[in-house]
């Protein structure tokens, strides 16, 4: 196994812990995977859609890492960072706009 390959699996690893996360947070509602001042002032009527938002965030990271880990194990290219910045804005964004919109 190649040192590239290991970085692959490593990152692949990684990529499956963040989008069982999101599920966590989107599916079983578990707020509680984020840092309470995240949450604090969401009201419990808004906590579907906070979960929802927020879970998918955190998914989308988890893909982009995904598509990373697929590129630098087929390609070993550099260009494989292209995938995870895409992932991780429309992720931070998502997260930004749950935050923003619900815990006030």
């Amino acid at each position: 196994m190649t040192e590239t390959m290991g970085v692959a699996i490593g990152i692949g690893v990684l990529a499956l812990v963040f989008i069982y996360l999101g599920c966590l947070m989107w599916k079983k509602e578990k707020i509680t995977l984020l840092h309470s001042y995240h949450y604090d002032k969401v009201s419990p009527s808004d906590k579907k859609a906070f979960c929802k938002i927020s879970g998918w965030g955190v998914i989308f990271i988890g893909i982009g890492l995904w598509v990373t880990a697929i590129i630098i194990g087929i390609t070993d290219s550099a260009l494989s960072f292209i995938a995870f910045a895409l992932g991780f804005v429309v992720g931070l964004a998502l997260l930004i706009y749950a935050g923003a919109k619900y815990n006030r």
